[in-house]
């Protein structure tokens, strides 16, 4: 559709001759927007600012084809491409993503040898032959930041890029389930020498966990953000079911290199759970489940292959702790609200893109006073995080006939949205910056938008100065023969499955997903 010409902001009116309608379903959408290999579809859509003064219907002809969504949304270089630190965005694991990984290394070690020889380095040469030299991209960023994981064999094709040959990478056991355990096969086409550092969050999960958890086991790169994954081991079958439903049901929990399995939350008989409600088969006289999340008491120490310390349940642990930047409550609420792309639409109608594109100080007060008519007309409330509070205050106010105090309620509600809009001034910085991203986004792909993104996003920026500086890496890793006998000790001893589960290596559903 990009390619076709459509961007983000661009309103949906018809499918062929399917109207669209403000109650229109966004499955009923794309059912009519499939259809077979070849066949073609025409949209009509209505873009602001198109079309003259009175905005005219624009209609295109997409030719279907068979859709391929890339993993890797973007890979580049963080700051200067000299200093050698690269970037890849990993986004999900489907069956392309270990293809897609290996491509942004190769591409990124050959840029950097490139700009080394550009800069005075002499070229490798053995018996007269050119060898390549991967060494010279120094650091790489692997972000999996937000990555809900996907197949078990992608995360295991993608770890491979990574650990040493012969590395055990995830293993998998259950009730009634062949004990599994995948291991690299081949050698990594990151240098040892290439500092590597893999950037999560709470969303990291699955698949993009196994990953994480290997690098971490095997010492083979540091793991960077602000606190754990998101904690999900459990292997689940998909069996597909009559009316296009399926049933997604757990057959076994997955455990890392070291033997931990990073499972957060325990599932268990024995009543109402602290996030679950009352069972279907409890209302039915049947057994009572519950969950709990694993507590920090009951978590148990393994280790690195240089002997660090790692613990199971609750996610993977970060390594380098960096906070990531924090929003405004007025960013969230222009950015939940769909303000920033409003306005994009809006300025798109009386403005042209230029490549020396920024948001100046009069763009700024004109957005300023967009927020303010929106919020004028009830279309925008700055004072929504508190909302239903103020309002259950009011009712209860209300009831009890308090009547002074119901003013003072109201002048409360008008000292919140003041002190919000004070945002806008100590935030002005990062406001400008997410509205030209929105405005942006109306003309550019993701992966430009990535990029400019990086510019400005702490956590990559601080983990590409660890990886340069490489003196705080170097002691996360730091190796001595006492720790790393106490790893392999430990790990030998821990958990005997990881062992006996090596000699059986069937071949993996397709359909298993972590």
């Amino acid at each position: 559709a990009y390619d076709a010409g459509m961007r983000v902001g661009d309103k949906l009116l018809a499918i062929d001759d399917f109207g669209i309608l403000p109650t229109t379903s966004p499955d009923e959408v794309r059912n009519h927007l499939r259809g077979d290999p070849g066949t073609e579809v025409q949209v009509k859509f209505l873009r602001e600012g198109v079309g003259g003064k009175v905005n005219e219907p624009q209609t295109i002809t997409l030719k279907r084809a068979v859709v391929h969504i890339p993993d890797v949304k973007y890979f580049g270089y963080v700051g200067d491409p000299r200093d050698g630190i690269g970037y890849i965005d990993l986004s999900g694991f489907a069956n392309d993503a270990g293809r897609e990984v290996r491509f942004a290394i190769k591409a990124l070690q050959h840029g950097s040898e490139l700009m080394a020889m550009k800069d005075g380095e002499s070229p490798n040469y053995e018996d007269g032959i050119f060898v390549h030299d991967p060494t010279k991209l120094k650091g790489l960023v692997l972000d999996l930041r937000s990555n809900p994981g996907g197949l078990l064999t992608s995360a295991v094709d993608v770890a491979t890029l990574f650990v040493p040959n012969g590395s055990d990478i995830v293993s998998a056991k259950g009730r009634g389930f062949p004990e599994i355990l995948y291991r690299s096969k081949t050698d990594p086409i990151l240098s040892p020498n290439t500092r590597l550092a893999v950037l999560v969050n709470d969303q990291t999960a699955s698949a993009a966990e196994i990953v994480s958890g290997a690098i971490q086991d095997l010492d083979v790169g540091v793991v960077v953000g602000k606190g754990r994954t998101y904690g999900k081991g459990l292997v689940q079958n998909v069996q597909d079911l009559p009316y296009q439903t399926a049933l997604k049901y757990t057959v076994a929990k997955y455990y890392t290199p070291s033997g931990r399995c990073i499972q957060s939350t325990v599932y268990e008989e024995g009543g109402r759970g602290d996030d679950l409600l009352t069972s279907t088969s409890e209302e039915k006289g049947g057994p009572k489940y519950k969950s709990k999340k694993v507590a920090d008491k009951d978590r148990t120490v393994f280790y690195t292959a240089h002997g660090r310390e790692v613990k199971d349940g609750g996610g993977v642990e970060v390594d380098y702790k960096v906070e990531p930047q924090k929003a405004s409550p007025l960013e969230i609420i222009l950015l939940s609200s769909g303000t920033y792309s409003d306005y994009a639409a809006e300025w798109s109608k009386t403005h042209e893109l230029t490549d020396q594109f920024s948001v100046d100080e009069s763009t700024y007060k004109d957005f300023q006073r967009f927020v303010e008519q929106k919020q004028a007309d009830g279309d925008l409330k700055l004072e929504v995080f508190y909302d239903s509070q103020l309002k259950e205050l009011s009712k209860k106010l209300k009831a009890s006939k308090f009547d002074s105090s119901k003013r003072m309620l109201e002048s409360l509600r008008a000292d919140i949205i003041k002190d919000v809009k004070k945002d806008f001034k100590t935030y002005k910085t990062e406001i400008i910056e997410d509205l030209e991203q929105n405005i942006l986004a109306r003309y550019l792909p993701d992966s430009m938008l990535i990029e400019r993104g990086l510019q400005s996003d702490i956590q990559v920026l601080e983990t590409a100065k660890m990886l340069k500086d490489g003196n705080e890496f170097d002691s996360l890793l730091a190796r001595d023969q006492k720790s790393v006998e106490k790893g392999l000790l430990s790990n030998a001893v821990g958990d005997s499955s990881i062992e006996t589960a090596s000699s059986v290596t069937p071949e993996p559903k397709l359909q298993t997903r972590w």
